[in-house]
């Protein structure tokens, strides 16, 4: 959790004294999103029957915009990961679902390609931290709940990696709508005794979010 902190404390005090024409005005956004997250976490004992888990996913961000083509975007996202198994077995349907639910958040580079435009095109990358919420192995036969185990301890308190991704700003009066669709790649292992078992979390996210300019009030 530390080093998560101390990335994106780094990563706001590179933008904030980075060189930049004395007319160029620093302004601030803070947003709202919401959307959907496909996972698929990859454990090392995965023989390809595994299916990917989707699950809502929604945040807030803040967006310091640096000039007009380059912004920072630090986030706070629910993010839910993990994968999921099914088989039918002498006509019984059975079902078991590995999650965890984390508090998602990176820090992103924004480069506008353009400012002109309805639609201006955006591409963005950067670090992000995962802190640990809960964990849950749950199985269902015949579609109804039959085990939950909380399996939270098996699971570290953070795990690190990196967001990168695509998404489209239009402004739609004082609101700007964003449309964001990134890719989340896990980079450590989060799984607690990693002799025996190694993951790495990833997961898709197709999100919608508007922003408020907080310099214009």
């Amino acid at each position: 959790m530390k080093k998560g902190v101390l990335v994106c404390a780094a990563v706001l005090a590179l933008a904030a004294f980075a060189p930049r024409p004395m007319e160029a005005a620093v302004t601030f956004d803070l947003g709202l999103k919401g959307g959907v997250s496909i996972s698929n976490a990859r454990w090392s004992d995965d023989d390809g029957s595994e299916k990917s888990l989707v699950k809502p996913t929604f945040g807030v961000f803040a967006t310091i915009n640096v000039t007009p083509a380059i912004a920072i975007q630090p986030e706070i996202n629910y993010l839910t990961v993990g994968e999921l198994w099914s088989d039918t077995l002498d006509d019984t349907a059975y079902k078991d679902v590995l999650f965890q639910n984390y508090l998602h958040i990176p820090v992103l580079l924004k480069a506008r390609l353009s400012q002109q435009g309805q639609i201006v095109p955006v591409i963005f990358a950067g670090p992000a931290v995962n802190v640990l919420l809960s964990a849950h192995d749950k199985t269902y036969v015949d579609g109804v709940l039959d085990d939950d185990e909380n399996v939270k301890e098996w699971f570290k308190s953070t795990e690190f990696g990196v967001d990168f991704g695509v998404a489209a700003e239009m402004m739609m009066s004082s609101i700007k709508l964003i449309i964001d669709l990134r890719y989340y790649l896990g980079l450590t292992n989060p799984y607690i005794e990693p002799e025996f078992y190694s993951v790495k979390n990833n997961a898709v996210m197709i999100t919608i979010g508007a922003g408020f300019d907080l310099s214009a009030r």
